[in-house]
């Protein structure tokens, strides 16, 4: 008789745990929130495109009853991103699992989860701090400079917001920009009052990682945040980046049932080793650079 491996069953596998993964996964991505979402459907290649648009310009002329003048039209341009694998997984010993005193299955789909988000959230940051539009700690004019005593400071959110403003970048529809910020970094730029003070101005739904609002800025605390190496061999230091984003300013395939999937393997003839894991079909973009400002700091 021959022997079959590598067969997968998921009508064994409990939806309860796909849905568990895909839930906090969704719960726990704070970059979901505030990017252009593709739908990817089934069979449609390998390319997520978005729409650019560029903010209208400021109307100073008043109107008059005769001509009425031309409108304006919109500006905009297709951005395409190729669409990429990610996942992990862990093997399982069955008799393991049914006789340990922790439910071993409940554990690693947990593992999983917070893996799968810190992956994925990973992934878009390192898209989204790779771009052109940045300002220094301490008025220094490259990464290099950055020796070690240039901290985040509150006037280099106010720059960035400035930035945003003075390029018509709009707001997301709470009327804020969005910070996204390593916790590192939240001691350089509040004590601890003003935190408890910040977060008590909050008016709506208090959001996964939020921390308060400051200068037209509401704060989003994520280790996803890059820390990258100043490349000074005389003076070598850690450079914490911070982003400063508005609306539309970058575009990511959204996380559903299609994009991000829990595998159920059974690797052995007997059924004693099982991987279990997740998978995800992901990609970030930056769609507008004047929307995203990058600052860089000690």
């Amino acid at each position: 008789m021959a022997t079959v491996t590598g067969l997968t069953n998921p009508e064994l596998f409990p939806i309860y745990y796909e849905r568990k993964l895909l839930q906090f996964i969704r719960q726990n991505l704070p970059v979901l929130n505030y990017g252009q979402k593709f739908m990817m459907p089934l069979n449609s290649g390998r390319q997520a495109v978005f729409t650019r648009f560029q903010p209208l310009p400021v109307v100073t002329t008043p109107l008059t009853f005769q001509p009425t003048p031309a409108g304006t039209p919109i500006t905009d341009q297709q951005v395409t991103v190729q669409i990429d694998e990610y996942g992990n997984y862990i093997a399982l010993d069955e008799f393991t699992d049914i006789t340990s005193f922790t439910p071993i299955m409940d554990a690693a789909i947990e593992l999983l989860a917070y893996n799968a988000q810190q992956s994925l959230h990973t992934v878009a940051m390192n898209v989204l701090t790779a771009g052109t539009n940045v300002i220094y700690a301490g008025n220094q004019t490259s990464r290099s400079a950055l020796t070690g005593s240039y901290p985040l400071t509150q006037q280099n959110i106010i720059q960035a917001a400035n930035l945003l403003m003075d390029a018509n970048i709009p707001t997301f529809p709470d009327g804020y920009y969005v910070c996204f910020i390593h916790p590192d970094k939240i001691m350089n730029l509040f004590t601890p009052e003003q935190l408890i003070q910040l977060s008590m101005t909050k008016r709506g739904p208090i959001e996964k990682g939020y921390i308060g609002e400051f200068a037209g800025v509401k704060f989003i605390v994520t280790t996803a945040m890059p820390i990258v190496p100043n490349g000074n061999s005389t003076t070598p230091a850690n450079v914490y980046q911070t982003l400063v984003v508005g609306f539309n300013g970058y575009g990511l395939v959204d996380l559903d049932g299609n994009t991000v999937q829990t595998v159920y393997t059974n690797i052995d003839a007997l059924g004693r080793v099982k991987n279990v894991g997740w998978r995800a079909y992901f990609a970030c973009t930056r769609l507008y650079e004047p929307a995203i400002v990058r600052i860089e700091s000690n």
